[in-house]
C-alpha cells in the first residue's frame, strides 16, 4: 500500500464523499430532526449604488446561508481526521435564493459550499442585487433613501437571520467599498412569511455626499440672490441695466433647470426643494423686470402732473428717511453733470427746452416742472427700494423653505 500521506487523504476523502452522496438527490431539501431543514442566511454588502433615474438600489452583496443535513455527517477519526469537504454546489441541494423585488430576481453565483463533519452546510455566493425603490428626492442633494432587499426563496416558509460576524444583526458592511456619492448609516432586518413562502427584508438607509453639489449648486444660487437684490440700488434711470441683469440671471436661472431635468427623474409628487427654488427665482425676476420697465417709465418720462399730496408727503418725511431717499433733496449736483442715459429715456412732451435730469435739482429752488421731475423720480427711487425689500424677505424665506 501507499503510505504517503497525501494520497492517503486523497483516498479517504474519495471514500467520504463517496459514502455521503450515495443515493443522494441534489433536488430534495434535507431533513433535520423530522422536518425540512431550516436555512439561516445574512448577507455583507460590500458597494451599494442609487439609479435616481430608474429608481433602483443597485448592492454588490456576499450571501453567508447555513444548513444542515442530518443524513451527511460522519466521524473525522475515521477518515484521517477529514473534519470538513469543499463540494461544488451543483452536486449538493441548496436553497434557490432569489431578490423578490427586481426584474431579473438576481441569482447568486455558483460558488463552491462547505459541509462540515456535523452536518452543516455553509455556501458563501457573491450576488449583485438590483432592487426597485421608491426614492424620496425632496431633500435632494441633501437625501437620505431607504431601500428594501426582500430576499428569499419560493419553496422555504422560514428563513432565520444569521448573525455571522458575531453581531446582533445579519446584515453587515464593515468590508463596504466607500461609493463616490453614498454611504449606508443604518440598516433593519426581519422576516416576512407569507402564504407558500417566505423572505427576508433588509432595509437599508444610505446618505447622500453632497459636498461637491455646495460649489455647483448652492454658491450660484447665492451669486443670483445677490445680483437680484443689487439691481434695485441701481439709480432708477439706469433701467437697461436693471433689465439686462435680470435677463442674464434668467438664462443662468433657465440653464440650471434644464441641467435639473437631466440629472434628476421625473417625479410625480416630491420635486426636489432646489428645484423649486430655481423655478421660484425665475418667476421672481420675471416679475422684477417688469417692475423695473415701471420704474424707468416713472423716472425718464417728462410728467406735466405732480405725484398725489398724500405720496409726496410720505417721500420726504419718515418713509424717505427709512428708504434713504433723504440725500436726494440736500445733494444736488450741478446742472451740466446730467447724465446721458436720463436723456435718452426722457419722454418728449412737447416742450424740449424743460428736459432735465430729476435727480440734479432741488425741488425748492427750480421751477416747478424740474420740481415735478425731481418727485417722479423720487418716487421711483422708492419703488426700487420698497421692492428691494420685499424681495430681500421673499428670498430669504424661499431660501429657508427650501434649504439653501
Amino acid at each position: 500500500a501507499d503510505t504517503d500521506p497525501g494520497n492517503s487523504n486523497v483516498k479517504a476523502e474519495d471514500r467520504l464523499h463517496a459514502g455521503l452522496f450515495l443515493n443522494y438527490d441534489s433536488d430534495i431539501q434535507p431533513q433535520f430532526e423530522g422536518k425540512p431543514t431550516p436555512v439561516r442566511m445574512g448577507i455583507s454588502v460590500s458597494y451599494i449604488d442609487i439609479d435616481e433615474m430608474n429608481g433602483k438600489l443597485t448592492t454588490h452583496v456576499w450571501l453567508n446561508i447555513h444548513w444542515k443535513d442530518e443524513m451527511r455527517t460522519w466521524k473525522p477519526s475515521e477518515y484521517e481526521n477529514i473534519s470538513e469537504i469543499h463540494l461544488k454546489i451543483g452536486e449538493v441541494w441548496r436553497p434557490s435564493i432569489t431578490l423578490f423585488n427586481s426584474d431579473d430576481g438576481g441569482f447568486p453565483s455558483d460558488t463552491p459550499a462547505i459541509l462540515r463533519h456535523d452536518g452543516e452546510f455553509r455556501w458563501v455566493p457573491p450576488a449583485v442585487y438590483s432592487a426597485f425603490c421608491n426614492l424620496n428626492m425632496l431633500n435632494w442633494p441633501h437625501d437620505q433613501q431607504t431601500c428594501t432587499l426582500k430576499i428569499g426563496s419560493w419553496g422555504l416558509q422560514h428563513i432565520e437571520a444569521e448573525n455571522f460576524t458575531g453581531k446582533a444583526t445579519s446584515l453587515d458592511w464593515d468590508e463596504l467599498v466607500q461609493s463616490t456619492e453614498w454611504e449606508i448609516v443604518g440598516s433593519n432586518v426581519k422576516f416576512v412569511s407569507q402564504d407558500f413562502y417566505g423572505y427576508m427584508e433588509y432595509t437599508i438607509t444610505a446618505q447622500r455626499r453632497s459636498s461637491m453639489y455646495t460649489s455647483i449648486i448652492y454658491t450660484p444660487a447665492s451669486c443670483i440672490v445677490i445680483l437680484a437684490l443689487s439691481a434695485f440700488w441701481l439709480p432708477p434711470h439706469m433701467g437697461g441695466e436693471k433689465i439686462m441683469i435680470n435677463g442674464l440671471l434668467i438664462i443662468v436661472i433657465a440653464a440650471f433647470l434644464m441641467y435639473f431635468a437631466q440629472l434628476l427623474p421625473v417625479l410625480a409628487n416630491r420635486t426636489p426643494l432646489v428645484v423649486i427654488f430655481y423655478s421660484t427665482s425665475l418667476l421672481l425676476l420675471s416679475i422684477s423686470t417688469i417692475i423695473e420697465v415701471v420704474v424707468l417709465y416713472l423716472a425718464t418720462a417728462k410728467h406735466k402732473k405732480r405725484i398725489p399730496e398724500v405720496l409726496k408727503k410720505l417721500l420726504h418725511g419718515k418713509l424717505g428717511t427709512w428708504l434713504l431717499l433723504s440725500h436726494f433733496t440736500i445733494n444736488g449736483e450741478p446742472q451740466a453733470e446730467k447724465t446721458k442715459e436720463m436723456n435718452e429715456h426722457l419722454y418728449d412732451n412737447g416742450n424740449e427746452e424743460d428736459v432735465t435730469n430729476p435727480l440734479d435739482i432741488n425741488p425748492t429752488e427750480v421751477p416747478p416742472s424740474r420740481a415735478i421731475q425731481y418727485d417722479w423720480a423720487l418716487l421711483a427711487t422708492a419703488v426700487d427700494r420698497v421692492f428691494f425689500v420685499l424681495y430681500g424677505l421673499t428670498f430669504m424665506g424661499v431660501a429657508i423653505r427650501c434649504a439653501v
